[in-house]
């Protein structure tokens, strides 16, 4: 694993903290947080010089997750959700310095990448929360239909929401053709180069 974890986090500092200017926990020009445990699975994007470029992070509800805990004012109506086939999906960004064409690919590839993680580990349902230019916008155009929950503006004065997103083999077959991507792009560490992995 090399330094992939550290490196990740300073990846979320640059986007989330120097970017976004959210405030989240931070130390060293690195943002982690209490949820960045053995539960959570990071898909990370990396460039040819092994520069981090995109990630997500995943979690299942299970365990402690995000929403659940910090954000109360995000959480369904119909309660939070606490099962191993819903997991939290959190932490998406993709470097804004990339060329607008790069940018594409990042975001396709880790959204692709998402979906065939969930149907390798029989997850039917994402629960996301976003800022809601990638929810109207993002995955819309990937062939996505998030299911809009909640909304509140962080201190930031972002606007995020919460938004169920269902999963299936179908929805695979149907964001690939959308964004062109037939290949497979979820790979292991050792596998890693251009993908997410």
């Amino acid at each position: 694993m090399g330094t992939a974890l550290l490196d990740q986090y300073r990846f979320r500092y640059k986007q989330f903290v120097m970017r976004e200017k959210w405030d989240v926990p931070n130390y060293r020009g690195m943002e982690y947080d209490q949820f960045d445990t053995p539960a959570a699975t990071y898909l990370v994007w990396r460039d040819e010089e092994g520069s981090v470029r995109g990630l997500v992070r995943l979690l299942p509800t299970t365990c402690p997750y995000m929403t659940e805990s910090l954000w109360p004012e995000l959480i369904p109506d119909t309660g939070a959700p606490r099962s191993p086939e819903i997991w939290e999906n959190t932490r998406f960004a993709v470097d804004g310095e990339l060329p607008a064409a790069v940018r594409k690919q990042v975001s396709g590839e880790l959204i692709v990448a998402s979906i065939e993680f969930a149907i390798a580990q029989r997850i039917s349902t994402y629960l996301i929360v976003s800022p809601r230019a990638i929810l109207e916008r993002t995955l819309p155009r990937a062939g996505l239909r998030p299911e809009v929950q909640r909304s509140t503006i962080l201190p930031s004065g972002h606007a995020v929401s919460s938004a169920y997103v269902q999963v299936s083999v179908e929805l695979l077959h149907t964001v690939r053709r959308r964004l062109g991507l037939e290949s497979v792009i979820l790979r292991s560490h050792e596998q890693e180069q251009r993908h997410a992995a």
